[in-house]
């Protein structure tokens, strides 16, 4: 690719990240105000909520631009020159944060809980939806799968701690989940430090816990909202959604230790023609 090439592409990714991120922080805006107007609470919860979402989605925007470099299909090393469809579908869950932050909140005294447990079940799926596309269309990207990373983490971040402001979940299972999420945002910090890289790497014990903490709140939701899910079957499904977030942890910190041992990798110029050094 020649350099004039190159910048051309870099420009078209730009403005396609910014017309994205701008579309759907006006989709959110849409969102709240599809659930605010009919349920009364939008004279209470705009102001926030609006300097909240645009300040997230600056953030997202800025951050974007700083990994732009990594919108490139792993396969091929293809550079993008515009976001792809999976990338898009996780973009859909990282935008919704703030929304169904302030939404479940608004939903203790509101009466918003069946649309939002439909809204919810969305999200949910979308974080299999965007990896089902992303290997099916062979477009897998790193910066794909530190976004769908982190946008698990950031949901599970926000409805660990909202659900155990309903106490929908027990304080052993908000430690448990915050414990294991704090030793992955560790356990990365460190990699970062020793080997100068970020490997977002995707194992199956990670993905059963954060699948089977979903569903545990997917559970947990429906309870709440329809008052129709027993103490039992609720205390069996924390136990063993417990379980495999403890085993989860483990995996992790041999994963992590296997990572360490690894060859250090070369250090990226970015400058359009992939030059490397030592």
């Amino acid at each position: 690719m020649s350099p004039m090439e190159e910048r051309e592409r870099r420009k078209n990714l730009r403005l396609s990240i910014m017309l994205t991120v701008v579309f759907y922080f006006l989709i959110q805006c849409c969102v709240f105000l599809a659930f605010s107007i009919p349920g009364g609470f939008f004279a209470v919860y705009w102001p926030p909520f609006i300097f909240t979402s645009l300040a997230f989605h600056a953030f997202l925007y800025a951050l974007l631009l700083f990994f732009m470099e990594d919108f490139r299909k792993e396969g091929t090393g293809e550079k993008l020159s515009s976001i792809n469809m999976a990338n898009r579908i996780t973009l859909i869950r990282v935008s919704t944060l703030p929304t169904l932050l302030y939404l479940v909140i608004a939903a203790k005294s509101h009466r918003i809980r069946y649309p939002l447990l439909i809204l919810v079940v969305f999200i949910f799926v979308t974080d299999f939806l965007d990896g089902y596309v992303s290997r099916k269309a062979k477009e897998v990207t790193k910066a794909g799968r530190m976004m769908d990373s982190a946008s698990d983490y950031s949901l599970l971040i926000v409805l660990t701690l909202v659900f155990r402001y309903y106490q929908l979940i027990p304080i052993w299972f908000l430690v448990l989940v915050m414990t294991r999420l704090g030793i992955q945002v560790l356990l990365m910090a460190i990699l970062i430090l020793v080997k100068k890289k970020i490997d977002p790497r995707t194992t199956f014990m990670g993905k059963a816990a954060v699948a089977s903490i979903m569903v545990l709140y997917s559970f947990e939701l429906l309870g709440y909202i329809t008052n129709g899910l027993s103490g039992g079957l609720k205390n069996f499904l924390e136990v063993a959604v417990g379980v495999i977030v403890f085993a989860s942890v483990g995996d992790k910190i041999w994963n992590f230790a296997a990572s360490l041992k690894g060859p250090k990798d070369e250090r990226r110029i970015f400058d359009g023609d992939d030059k490397k050094r030592s």
